[in-house]
């Protein structure tokens, strides 16, 4: 009878969802997706404004930079909207249900690092054209305050190595921490398989 109860209350099945990973992996690969689907009606709605200012009488000068910038500001939106539906993936994909938490933070690792890496490159970028007089989006006038005393005190040529180093070393700081938490798993499981063999 206790048995049959078990069945019918939801506690149970939400218990089986927990201890095999299913909540856990639909919980995480769900909310980058969403965050994916965020970016990318974020990226349409200013690509549109940004089309409605250049179409403005005030636009004057060269459009090449403006453009260029939009551009980088899309396609490093679109990049970290591509990683974040891969590693969804990635994360539905993975099965062992003793790890599953562990598993998933080191697929988080490896993300976080490269999206960092994409971010910093972006936002480089865009610093440079900044220094050549490009007007930015509105919505980046936070952006522009917070690196206004990095504009007066450094060249061009420093705020770009600045920024590749330190996206680079981001991005291998994420994979690092990834390997490493990978190698404790794989330490878990072969200390397992011996103590199972012993037995």
């Amino acid at each position: 009878y206790l048995y049959h109860m078990e069945k019918i209350l939801f506690v149970y099945g939400w218990l089986a969802l927990l201890t095999d990973g299913r909540f856990f992996r639909t919980l995480f690969s769900g909310l980058l997706r969403l965050t994916a689907i965020a970016i990318t009606i974020f990226l349409i709605g200013d690509t549109i404004e940004f089309t409605q200012r250049l179409s403005t009488p005030a636009a004057e000068g060269s459009l090449i930079l403006p453009i260029l910038a939009q551009m980088t500001l899309l396609l490093a939106g679109y990049t970290i909207a591509h990683l974040l539906l891969l590693r969804a993936a990635e994360i539905r994909s993975l099965y062992n249900p003793l790890y599953t938490l562990s598993e998933i933070v080191t697929v988080l690792a490896r993300l976080s690092g490269e999206m960092l890496f994409v971010t910093i490159l972006a936002i480089t970028l865009l610093t440079l054209m900044q220094i050549e007089g490009v007007e930015l989006a509105p919505w980046m006038a936070l952006f522009q305050e917070f690196f206004a005393p990095v504009l007066k005190q450094h060249a061009e040529i420093w705020i770009a190595i600045g920024g590749v180093t330190l996206s680079l070393a981001l991005l291998v700081a994420g994979y690092l921490a990834s390997e490493l938490l990978e190698m404790l798993l794989r330490l878990s499981r072969n200390s397992e398989k011996q103590n199972r063999s012993q037995e």
